[in-house]
């Protein structure tokens, strides 16, 4: 609907103008209401909400990829961390062989050492007794001397039992020492082993809490972005308000100020006009030449009001709709049931474009006030919830 600068009637309802001048401060006589924002800071400010709340949707995506990577890094160092303490524990138990090993060996070369010492001590006591002649001996010496080759006898076995346990003593060392020097290679292999998952375990659980770290900070800054976002919203809200009532007040202003000019200028002829379209009703189409139904058109700006009034319980809104319906229908019609815009055609009180659109309510649109009205209520509760809301879109647009 386009709508129309409509000067006010002839007919100056003083209903109309006592309930304007109620709507507008005393000081309005001499300056419009200010101190009301814009409509740019209006769409500033809920641009401002939307920037904010695209910010929280964005973070709130964020943090759930960051928790799923923390919950993935939380797992890896619990892997990790058994990892270490089977390695820790494999070290463990081979230093403990180890050690048993290196114990074995040690009393093996102290056994071969005793077997050794005990020999030497034979042989010397052997000597010194007489049994035998160190020196280069012979089986001939052996046969002259029956006395040296029984001694010798027995010295040979007591030698060939002491070699064979030195020999075997020797040989058990030698294993021990092998096996206990494989055993420390190994436990050298199970010590890296060892650093390495204790690294490993380290820079896990690194990653773990440098991750929740980030995690935090982000639900931080996520609380901080909802506060600053409710905060934008409540603004936004409150901007919005004010400027729909400065539109209101503005309105309200300017409609006393034309109501108070006319009141002035034309009392008589206003007294004059309304016993004429008292007495001689205005045929209809006011200028439109609309089909619609038969009957003379009834313009009666106050009747129209009172009746918009009566109908709006059954639109489910209460009488503080008044207020910006009457604002609304004032600035496209004045309340007139024949006015046209000689531009685009809009007709009625409601300014329906095309016309025959108040046929939905009735036949008899054309002349009908009231069909119109009934119409006008339903598109209004359909486009845009209230008369209020209605009103604050032509505001911004200058229709509705």
């Amino acid at each position: 609907m386009k709508a129309l600068s409509w000067r006010l009637s002839a007919v100056v309802v003083p209903l109309l103008v006592a309930s304007l001048l109620q709507a507008v401060p005393a000081s309005a006589d001499d300056a419009p209401p200010s101190g009301y924002p814009s409509w740019a800071e209006v769409q500033q400010a809920q641009g401002n909400e939307a920037a904010a709340s695209a910010e929280v949707a964005r973070i709130n995506q964020l943090l759930v990829g960051l928790q799923q990577k923390s919950g993935e890094l939380g797992a890896a160092a619990i892997k990790a961390g058994a990892e270490y303490a089977k390695a820790h524990d494999a070290l463990a138990h081979q230093q403990g062989v180890t050690q048993k090993l290196a114990e074995a060996s040690q009393q093996a070369r102290a056994k071969a050492d005793s077997l050794k010492k005990a020999t030497s001590a034979l042989v010397v006591r052997a000597y010194e007794s007489g049994g035998f002649d160190p020196g280069p001996w012979t089986l001939a010496n052996a046969a002259i001397q029956p006395d040296n080759l029984q001694s010798y006898a027995l010295l040979n076995r007591v030698l060939d039992r002491t070699a064979k346990l030195h020999a075997d003593a020797l040989s058990a060392a030698q294993a021990s020492a092998a096996a206990t020097a494989q055993e420390q290679a190994a436990r050298d292999v199970l010590a890296q082993l060892d650093s390495d998952a204790a690294a490993k375990a380290q820079a896990a659980e690194s990653a773990r809490r440098a991750a929740e770290d980030s995690v935090a900070a982000t639900e931080g800054q996520r609380k901080t972005m909802v506060a600053q976002l409710a905060s934008l919203t409540s603004t936004s809200a409150a901007v919005a308000q004010k400027y729909q009532e400065g539109q209101v007040a503005l309105a309200a202003y300017q409609a006393a100020q034309e109501a108070k000019r006319e009141a002035a200028q034309r009392a008589a002829e206003a007294a004059a006009a309304a016993n004429q379209q008292a007495q001689q009703p205005v045929s209809s189409g006011g200028g439109g030449g609309f089909a619609g139904g038969g009957g003379s058109v009834v313009n009666d700006p106050p009747g129209a009001r009172q009746y918009a009034s009566s109908r709006l319980g059954a639109y489910g809104w209460g009488q503080d709709q008044m207020q910006c319906l009457s604002l609304l229908w004032t600035q496209e019609s004045s309340w007139m049931t024949d006015a046209t815009n000689p531009s685009s055609g809009a007709y009625g009180i409601a300014q329906a474009l095309p016309p025959d659109k108040y046929y939905s309510a009735g036949s008899d649109w054309l002349s009908n006030y009231r069909t119109q009205i009934d119409w006008g209520l339903g598109y209004i509760r359909d486009r845009y919830g209230s008369p209020c809301n209605a009103w604050q879109h032509e505001m911004g647009f200058n229709w509705y």
